[in-house]
């Protein structure tokens, strides 16, 4: 069963919250959509003050809270966290979320930098990702000349040995890409799409 809301309830009411302000959400926590804070956030105004119990009965994770925390400032709504003792007008308040945007663009630039050593890596390999093609090049263009030269999709199928896929799309008449690289990769690709 799920967490009670009533200490949070109760925090908000000794913080001056009127009760027809309160919203619960029902939620799960792990979610990224929260429809009752969604269409409470929806409604808040330039100048409003949104009060939350704790962090985490707004923000499903730090990055969200960055996100959120931005958007709220921008818009120009205060927001006061009672158990932690935020206020995004204090000093403390903007430094907090300055402190968390920085953090998350540093986390950003790691995983960015950490895709590019893996790609660089695999590039110094001659690796490129994907499975290896099963159809060499002069296969493709097999393939393709016989379409041009009116043997049905079907025979071309089953003379590349690939009877789950269908080339058709990629062998449709398209006279100014007869000899597009992407079309001939394309075609090997679903060619080759079934094992030998």
């Amino acid at each position: 069963m799920g967490q009670s809301p009533a200490p949070q309830i109760t925090a908000l009411i000794n913080a001056g919250v009127p009760d027809e302000n309160i919203r619960v959400e029902r939620a799960n926590g792990s979610k990224a959509i929260w429809p009752e804070r969604d269409l409470m956030l929806k409604g808040l105004r330039r100048g409003d003050t949104l009060k939350i119990a704790r962090l985490d009965r707004l923000f499903y994770s730090i990055q969200n809270l960055v996100v959120l925390g931005t958007e709220l400032t921008n818009r120009g709504i205060r927001l006061q966290v009672i158990e932690q003792n935020i206020d995004s007008e204090s000093f403390e308040g903007r430094d907090l979320f300055g402190m968390l945007s920085a953090l998350a663009e540093l986390q950003r630039d790691f995983v960015s930098a950490t895709t590019n050593d893996g790609l660089a890596k695999a590039r110094a390999r001659d690796r490129t990702g994907g499975r290896k093609p099963a159809l060499t090049d002069q296969q493709v263009t097999q393939a393709v000349k016989l379409h041009t030269d009116g043997t049905p999709v079907a025979d071309i199928a089953v003379q590349a040995q690939s009877l789950t896929h269908h080339p058709l799309p990629l062998l449709q008449p398209r006279p100014q890409r007869r000899n597009d690289p992407r079309r001939q990769h394309r075609l090997r690709r679903l060619l080759e799409s079934t094992p030998r």
